[in-house]
């Protein structure tokens, strides 16, 4: 029965010792690395409306200004990869725009009409993603076309169109 509650003194003592490690790091890491200044969401919001992003409106705006967006983009397709291959088959598409692009509604187009259309994204400046023909699940650098075939043959050319329909990029497949 003693051998059990040294055990437990034993047990006790660490945790407390281990509290006091742990809280001792957070200090000096807070410490040495100042929070910056943080500007509360409803102070940025009401920066925002003074500067004229919503001139006319007295009503808060909930969305970044425009400006954060670029608009004159130049949208690359790098390449494609495993041609005929579903399972390494994807189009790489690159941001080469000095600012984020908003890639929602646009479409990845090949000369049989097969079309892909962009889910709701933003590609950063010098951002690329991979845009997959096989079925898989979308993540931040990589979306999945969903199909069950390959989409690409050799000889082929990839259109890249922006959410108004207009070509934006296109790659020839060798």
């Amino acid at each position: 029965m003693k051998s059990g509650s040294k055990l437990w003194l034993y047990i006790i003592l660490n945790i407390f010792i281990s509290a006091a490690t742990m809280l001792i790091v957070l200090l000096v890491w807070e410490w040495t690395h100042p929070n910056p200044d943080i500007v509360p969401l409803s102070d940025a919001l009401s920066e925002w409306n003074t500067q004229g992003e919503n001139s006319g409106s007295t009503r808060p705006t909930t969305t970044p200004p425009n400006s954060l967006i670029e608009d004159n983009f130049q949208m690359d397709i790098r390449k494609v990869v495993g041609v005929g291959n579903l399972d390494m088959e994807y189009v790489e598409i690159l941001n080469q725009s000095e600012g984020a692009v908003d890639l929602t509604g646009w479409q990845l187009l090949d000369e049989d009409e097969n079309s892909f259309e962009f889910p709701t994204m933003i590609l950063e400046s010098d951002g690329a993603l991979k845009v997959h023909s096989k079925p898989g699940q979308d993540t931040v650098i990589e979306l999945y076309w969903q199909s069950e075939t390959p989409i690409w043959q050799s000889g082929e050319v990839v259109q890249l169109l922006n959410q108004n329909g207009h070509l934006t990029a296109s790659y020839s497949i060798p």
